[in-house]
């Protein structure tokens, strides 16, 4: 398959008052595309900021990252799905475009296309506060597919949701996903989301964030989110995953 993302060797420093604080330490990693990749560690760990380095939203400190294409475009889907209430769906889905002045009619046709395929069509005339938390992240997702990136990441998207909610969004966030071939990382704290949605789950350890170990995920009948947590080899992966992250606690 084609590596869409080679990351070679990356650091990242912060200086402060204090002194310099080794954040990330000579991360090496590969993506292809098409895959689920998720980066799981504990809170503080330093996760976020790879993800904020991938997306171009910090600088490394030293190391490399070399997409496939130049042109290369991110999406990115933060915790808080950021809909603006005094827009419609619609226009928050265009938004994206709109800033990179890429609102074209064959991309408005996209994003219609988009709503009408996730059965989200009915309210793009409406406004957020008219929809569940559930809705509004679909949204968030849909308006980051607009862009049609390379790259998609997902930064803890789940976060804010009650516990019922989760699982349900992370299914469909998945399916869509699936659906529209798109290559994801994930960063995530919770063993369960990454075994049931990732195909490869990278293990990092407390601050300095290194790779301690990497799990390529191969339940025996992958569907989705909630039918891969029924599989019987979802709990070997669990177990291994607990004992790899308890040694830092």
């Amino acid at each position: 398959m084609t590596k869409i993302l080679k990351i070679k060797n990356l650091s990242k420093k912060y200086h402060t008052k204090e002194g310099e604080i080794l954040a990330i330490q000579d991360i090496c990693m590969e993506v292809e595309q098409g895959e689920f990749v998720a980066l799981l560690g504990s809170s503080g760990c330093g996760k976020s900021t790879l993800l904020n380095i991938i997306a171009g939203l910090d600088t490394e400190s030293s190391g490399s990252i070399a997409f496939q294409n130049n042109d290369y475009k991110i999406g990115y889907m933060f915790q808080s799905d950021s809909l603006f209430p005094w827009l419609t769906i619609f226009e928050n889905c265009m938004l994206g475009l709109k800033i990179r002045k890429e609102d074209t009619d064959e991309n408005k046709e996209y994003v219609l296309h988009l709503l009408k395929k996730y059965n989200l069509f009915d309210f793009k005339d409406k406004y957020p506060t008219c929809l569940s938390g559930g809705m509004k992240q679909r949204i968030a997702l849909i308006r980051t597919l607009a862009l049609q990136p390379d790259v998609l990441l997902l930064d803890e998207a789940f976060n804010a949701l009650d516990y019922q909610s989760r699982l349900a969004i992370s299914n469909d966030v998945y399916e869509i996903i699936k659906k529209e071939k798109q290559t994801a990382i994930m960063v995530t704290h919770d063993i369960s989301e990454a075994v049931s949605m990732a195909s490869k789950v990278y293990v990092l350890s407390k601050r300095p964030c290194t790779i301690k170990k990497v799990y390529e995920i191969q339940l025996e009948h992958p569907s989705n989110p909630i039918e891969n947590r029924k599989d019987k080899k979802f709990m070997e992966y669990y177990d291994c995953l607990w004992k790899e992250l308890d040694v830092n606690v």
